[in-house]
């Protein structure tokens, strides 16, 4: 491709006709002769984030000998612009995460996070190490973004690296424990994250409840703040605490609490009915749903009634309970309820009540 033509491409990005906009990109992006290299390269000194993303994207059909160039762009303020960069450096390889590396040890801290940022985003093994170093660098935000982009490794000694954060800076605190969320801990490792039930940040002490999973004391269940007893009632299995919570003043508490019961099917008819009648839409699903475990009279009447909900969420959940429990009430109840002019929603219930006569023949 000439200059002349290349030009015009270029100038077409800047076009208010979206159609040729489209096919100048689309241009671009296919070339992959040596001549429109030095052309791409020219362009990206464009203050317009359009053209450097055409550009950026257009790179990676060729083979590229100095990836420092490109350096500045994955901490560009346009995330068009930033992802795009990344995207290059991430199919780049070891060149590539070499040249990350050399820029964590400058002085731009906005480099340094773009570089972290991106090195999070490889997922490979040659971006480990560098995160992992990260974790001692000088700006709590670069820790911590090195303690989120670990939390897809994980080895052992990812899972001591951040465990050694947790003293650190609140958020660098936030992200290890985010990091540890689903790990195989050892008895030593939780009792390291038992002090931070105690943290002064909320946010910090929530996060710790879900790393402790099962280990979690029940005093959690008691903090004064919402968040910290939400995640209590997602990773209880205690039906005491799990009624307790289901009473909770803070309406998303109370959802998940009722949302956990449903999952671990647990039988809790007498606080979970009420919940037919709360305040909060989220509540009276979450209820209508986990009421799918339960039976008896009283059951089937409260959903039945929760099927003239005025949120058809509501009405579709208890429809998919009563299908569930089954019997000639909940049948009938169906039945009048599929005649709803909500489509979505008619269906819906056809589908619980399909189920459930299924479920009578036998099939």
């Amino acid at each position: 491709m000439n200059a002349k033509t290349f030009a015009r491409l270029v100038a077409d990005l800047s076009s208010e006709d979206f159609a040729k906009v489209e096919d100048a990109a689309n241009t671009i992006c296919a070339l992959r002769d040596a001549n429109a290299y030095p052309l791409i390269l020219d362009a990206l000194q464009s203050e317009t984030p359009l053209i450097c993303r055409v550009m950026l994207w257009a790179l990676r059909n060729y083979t590229i000998a100095d990836y420092a160039q490109f350096l500045p762009f994955v901490c560009s303020a346009d995330d068009d612009v930033r992802e795009a960069a990344q995207v290059l450096f991430m199919e780049g390889g070891e060149a590539a995460c070499k040249t990350l590396v050399s820029a964590l040890s400058s002085d731009d801290l906005n480099l340094q996070y773009g570089a972290v940022e991106t090195l999070g985003q490889m997922r490979s093994e040659c971006a480990k190490q560098p995160l992992l170093a990260s974790l001692s660098a000088s700006a709590p935000e670069v820790r911590a973004l090195a303690a989120y982009s670990l939390a897809r490794y994980p080895d052992d000694a990812v899972t001591d690296a951040l465990l050694s954060r947790l003293s650190d800076e609140p958020d660098v605190r936030s992200a290890a424990l985010s990091g540890l969320k689903g790990r195989a801990l050892s008895s030593d490792a939780l009792l390291s994250v038992m002090p931070l039930l105690s943290d002064a940040d909320a946010g910090v002490r929530a996060l710790a409840v879900y790393v402790l999973d099962a280990a979690v004391p029940d005093s959690a269940a008691d903090d004064a703040d919402s968040r910290v007893r939400r995640a209590m009632a997602e990773v209880t299995d205690s039906a005491e605490i799990l009624r307790k919570l289901l009473t909770d003043v803070d309406s998303s508490v109370r959802t998940a609490a009722a949302d956990a019961a449903g999952k671990r099917g647990m039988r809790m008819d007498e606080v979970l009915i009420p919940l037919l009648s709360d305040e909060m839409p989220g509540v009276r699903r979450a209820a209508a749903a986990a009421l799918s475990h339960a039976e008896g009279d009283a059951v089937v009447d409260a959903l039945i009634q929760a099927l003239s909900d005025p949120k058809p969420g509501i009405r579709a959940a208890a429809a998919n309970s009563l299908g569930k429990i089954g019997g000639e009430k909940a049948k009938a109840a169906l039945v009048s309820a599929s005649q709803v002019k909500n489509p979505i929603l008619a269906g819906i219930i056809k589908n619980a009540l399909s189920e459930l006569e299924k479920r009578e023949a036998g099939e």
